[in-house]
């Protein structure tokens, strides 16, 4: 047996200390969530294969299979570093398509209709055709209503559940907002039916995103089988 020179032994067992200690505060700081911290073990690794070359050109054969446990150990430590890492990438991508997804567009058309009907009645003479129109107008008041009701329940449930479990609302809406659109002209509101062209536009990318994220996340479930 061939006994280790103790000043390079100190060395060595200062060398790993720090490489332990750099280990446990990143460690730390990932279980806090502070993944803008690099990962130190691809170094860590780097450093004690360089010890174990030490350790075999004296011929210290007992130390090098100390050393080569923690290689091991950290190599392991770096393979789920990455599965890790991967997987908060995925969590960011999914917060972006949701942040865009949960943007609440004003709808310029709402506000139009009521100033436009505010005009409507002054220059009304008859009661009955103000009561005609108002009857005409509630409806798409409602039908739109509605539509940003099916959407607001949609995007709070897609924060609790699966997204792949709830069905896709935008195609419904834009079939609704298209529907008071027709509405609009019949009555000869062309000027409030165009401005709902952006409205239909906007569920449109609304759609896109969401199918996008369906298939972000039935890759994620395809990959746990």
């Amino acid at each position: 047996m061939i006994f280790m020179d103790k000043k390079i032994e100190n060395q060595i067992a200062e060398i790993i200390n720090q490489m332990e200690k750099m280990a446990r505060e990143y460690e730390l700081a990932i279980r806090k969530g502070k993944f803008e911290m690099k990962s130190p073990y691809a170094k860590i690794i780097t450093t004690f294969e360089k010890i174990n070359q030490i350790l075999i050109k004296h011929g210290w054969d007992r130390q090098t299979v100390i050393i080569k446990k923690l290689i091991k150990l950290y190599s392991k430590k770096l393979e789920r570093d990455k599965i890790l890492r991967q997987i908060e990438d995925q969590k960011v991508q999914k917060q972006r398509i949701f942040e865009e997804i949960y943007k609440i567009k004003e709808i310029d058309a709402i506000r139009a209709v009521i100033d436009h009907l505010n005009k409507e009645q002054e220059i009304l003479d008859f009661e009955e055709k103000k009561k005609e129109k108002n009857k005409e107008l509630e409806e798409i008041f409602n039908l739109i209503i509605n539509g940003e009701k099916i959407v607001r329940e949609y995007e709070l449930k897609i924060k609790q559940d699966n997204i792949l479990s709830l069905d896709c609302p935008y195609e419904k809406v834009i079939k609704i907002y298209k529907e008071a659109k027709k509405k609009f002209e019949s009555i000869g509101w062309r000027e409030e039916s165009n401005k709902l062209i952006g409205s239909i536009r906007f569920y449109m990318e609304k759609l896109v995103k969401d199918k996008k994220l369906r298939d972000i996340e039935a890759k994620k479930l395809i990959k746990k089988f």
